[in-house]
């Protein structure tokens, strides 16, 4: 049983250096395990005729550019609060409307993500979401067992996986959580010492930002253990993904990828594994070292 962790020790500014890059996470001797091989190359289960496109994308270098140079802007009408998300949508890597759970497993396999933290992506939480009803509009017949299947909109509900606090969004009780608030993203990129770079100190900083002015100024603000979790797994996946080789985001790929929900390989960036373990190391820290359980994903199946 998950308990709800008061809302101190988060990282202070001078926890960490935040003058510039670093070779390493300080402390973070745990993120230092061995990466997992890329598994591309691997045989893949059979897939729907709407992933072909994505796992041929698996097969080509990972990093490369020539994987996802099929890019078209948002849908304006049809987004989720995720921006990497989006992104997958916008490169082709996920369709917009009748998102099953295998095209979202295809999705992260290209990107690395291990089967344990893709089940934080597939289980209970995102599937409650989906309709059979838009099952059948993509082709289910009557007579069969329609599964549901999501579009990116529906991922907006409130207290499923979208949360309060979100570093980039309002709280769904002051705007709208679901599209990006640039002034959010102009005071995180603001934090950087040399405006080429965010740190993990940065973000945990900003994190703590985020929570102390939805308490302040949300009076249905909601912050339970699921909450928080999801608020510091994606502070860490925001790391993990958009980390270069020195450990932290560079500020050019964080503006392309918020604001015109684009993949920056135009700009260097490459693919990098990530894993449950990673994750649930890097959120602990960002939480001031107040650890998370691996049964944290639990409440998600």
């Amino acid at each position: 049983m998950l308990i709800q962790k008061p809302l101190v020790n988060h990282v202070a500014l001078n926890e960490w250096p935040i003058c510039g890059p670093c070779n390493r996470f300080q402390n973070g001797n745990h993120l230092a395990k061995s990466r997992q091989k890329p598994i591309l190359g691997q045989p893949h289960p059979p897939t729907t005729p709407s992933s072909r496109y994505i796992m041929g994308c698996a097969h080509s270098t990972p990093g490369g550019a020539d994987q996802f140079t099929n890019w078209t802007e948002s849908d304006a009408t049809n987004v989720s609060p995720c921006p990497f998300l989006n992104a997958f949508a916008n490169h082709g890597l996920l369709p917009r409307t009748g998102i099953t759970v295998d095209n979202i497993k295809s999705a992260l396999t290209i990107f690395q993500v291990d089967e344990a933290l893709q089940k934080l992506f597939t289980g209970s939480t995102i599937t409650s979401l989906g309709s059979v009803a838009a099952a059948k509009e993509e082709g289910a017949t009557e007579d069969a067992e329609a599964p549901k299947t999501l579009s990116l909109s529906s991922l907006g509900q409130h207290n499923a996986m979208e949360h309060d606090a979100s570093l980039t969004r309002p709280d769904a009780g002051l705007g709208d959580s679901v599209k990006l608030d640039s002034a959010l993203l102009d005071q995180l990129v603001a934090l950087s010492a040399d405006g080429q770079y965010i740190t993990k100190a940065h973000i945990g900083h900003f994190r703590a930002i985020r929570e102390e002015h939805s308490k302040a100024n949300n009076d249905a603000f909601v912050f339970d253990a699921k909450q928080q979790f999801l608020a510091y797994a994606e502070a860490a996946l925001l790391l993990l993904a958009l980390r270069d080789s020195t450990g932290n985001i560079k500020v050019d790929w964080l503006k392309l990828v918020f604001e015109q929900e684009k993949l920056p390989l135009e700009l260097g960036w490459e693919v990098r594994p990530i894993t449950a373990d990673e994750v649930l190391g890097l959120a602990s820290e960002l939480r001031g070292g107040d650890p998370f359980d691996k049964s944290v994903f639990d409440q998600f199946n």
